[in-house]
């Protein structure tokens, strides 16, 4: 496999670099609301009562697989003492690993949950603003269905972005298509033989001439997203590396203090915050 496809295969955010000063000039702030913290009122709502304070989710009743079982987890009490064990800093932080309860320090978390997946519920036009609720999910080399885990969520931090940042969001996607190419095939084979033999150069070289390829497809992608989401990514901010690859199952309606607070705690290994960060109790509001 290709350097280029390792990097775009995981779950990372080196592609969605903080452009905060590139993108906001771009309006006027004050003229337009691109803030996406609200829900309609008959999503369920669920409060994670953390260590840093609440959190309110608002449900999408639509995603139903994936909202009817965070309820039941809920009501079953099953997120009391979860620890947010993934915090990646302009990107997001995770939960929903039982193994993550009165974890010891060097404890390795990630992999727990129940002895089930959620069907996915991946729709294009839910994307990962800022404060979307989504499901985790193990890679696509062992998971090409895309199905959720059964216990572990994220909530989305992001960053902003502008066109240029956008665009290489939207590269995994872009390679993802190119790989399946029967066209293409011969690029794959020979990146294959050049990271097996050690020859980086040649792979570097190839990695260049495959990317010139994507960016047709890039285009194609970036000019098919509607005006209004570009915008919104640019000035609310969030993930878009993420669409249409996880589950989107709801939104954070209330907490916005307490999700930056959470995702600027200082990280160890395996993006675990060095202080642990609890859910004391995840409930249904009256």
């Amino acid at each position: 496999m290709l350097p280029l496809a390792l990097a775009l295969a995981s779950c990372g955010n080196t592609s969605e670099t903080n452009t905060v000063d590139s993108v906001k000039n771009l309006v006027d702030f004050d003229s337009v609301d691109y803030s996406d913290s609200s829900a309609p009122a008959e999503w369920p709502r669920v409060v994670l009562k953390t260590t840093v304070g609440n959190l309110t989710l608002a449900l999408n009743p639509e995603q139903k697989l994936h909202t009817a079982n965070f309820l039941k987890l809920v009501k079953s009490k099953y997120y009391n003492g979860h620890l947010f064990h993934r915090v990646i800093r302009d990107f997001m932080i995770q939960t929903g690993d039982p193994k993550s309860i009165n974890a010891g320090p060097m404890a390795m978390l990630g992999d727990g949950g129940p002895s089930y997946v959620v069907p996915n519920e991946i729709k294009p036009n839910l994307y990962h603003f800022k404060g979307a609720l989504a499901a985790a999910r193990q890679s696509d080399d062992v998971n090409p269905m895309k199905n959720s885990s059964g216990s572990q969520f994220f909530i989305v931090t992001g960053t902003l972005l502008d066109d240029l940042h956008f665009k290489q969001s939207l590269e995994a996607q872009a390679f993802e298509r190119f790989r399946n190419d029967p066209a293409n095939q011969e690029y794959v084979r020979k990146g294959q033989a050049l990271s097996q033999s050690g020859n980086m150069a040649a792979l570097q070289e190839l990695e260049q001439e495959v990317q010139k390829k994507m960016q047709p497809v890039i285009e194609e992608l970036f000019g098919k997203i509607p005006s209004e989401v570009k915008q919104r990514y640019a000035h609310w901010g969030g993930s878009p590396s993420l669409d249409n690859n996880y589950t989107v199952f709801g939104k954070l309606v209330s907490g916005y203090n307490v999700l930056s607070a959470i995702e600027k705690e200082p990280t160890g290994s395996g993006d675990r915050p060095k202080k642990d960060v609890k859910i004391i109790e995840a409930f249904i509001p009256e």
